[in-house]
């Protein structure tokens, strides 16, 4: 069976854009999906839904993120005292990075 044309109209044009020059990319789009095999078109049936899917994000990733922002905001608190008593050498850098959201 012959691979799919684009120039007989009867096939979809893959959807990806070139970074490069801007325009769309000229392979024909595979079949049930709107990119190429280049751009990461799959079989439909291969596709891992819910929780097999590697991506996959359930509620205690959202909580950990939480519980990690309140320690980093504590850790702030503590260093920012321990520079206002003069506990650290004033030759010491702060920290690094933007400071937590409250």
């Amino acid at each position: 069976m012959p691979l799919p044309n684009i120039l007989s109209g009867k096939t979809t044009r893959c959807k990806a854009r070139c970074k490069a020059r801007g325009d769309q990319c000229r392979n024909p789009a595979a079949y049930g999906s709107t990119v190429c095999r280049y751009h990461g078109a799959k079989n439909p049936e291969a596709i891992r839904r819910g929780k097999d899917n590697w991506n996959y994000q359930h509620g205690g990733a959202l909580e950990a993120k939480a519980e990690r922002s309140k320690v980093l905001a504590e850790l702030r608190e503590i260093e920012a005292l321990s520079f206002a008593y003069g506990l650290v050498p004033k030759e010491t850098p702060r920290w690094r990075g933007g400071k937590p959201k409250r």
